[in-house]
């Protein structure tokens, strides 16, 4: 989550372009849906593995609809534009394939200095 204004508020800065509905700027990437992909997506991944077999199944299909509702809302409701959205999607994808090769890469070395390996 920290990561998530660490990324987006340059990018606005940096394009400074304007929203749909007003002449102010710095709306892209769209922060609220930056914040609220990592949010949803980033709880699936932590809590999927600790909910069995049934958690995994349903985690992070019900995390992408909300993302993508969140999305689609800002845009339906005239805060953003299509690529503002897009393009958080897109950034925050990055961000949460890091988070899944960082998971991965801890529980191997987990499981690796755990001492079930037989010599």
């Amino acid at each position: 989550m920290a990561a998530v204004p660490v990324l987006v508020m340059p990018l606005k800065l940096w394009i400074d372009r304007p929203g749909p509905l007003t002449a102010e700027s710095g709306y892209y990437p769209s922060g609220h849906t930056a914040t609220a992909m990592v949010a949803y997506c980033g709880a699936a991944l932590l809590l999927a593995p600790r909910t069995g077999r049934v958690g995994r199944g349903w985690a992070m299909p019900v995390a992408v609809v909300l993302s993508a509702a969140t999305g689609i809302g800002l845009v339906l409701r005239g805060y953003h534009w299509p690529l503002d959205v897009l393009g958080s999607w897109l950034l925050c994808g990055m961000l949460l394939a890091l988070l899944v090769a960082a998971l991965r890469r801890i529980d191997n070395h987990g499981a690796a200095g755990s001492g079930t390996d037989a010599p």
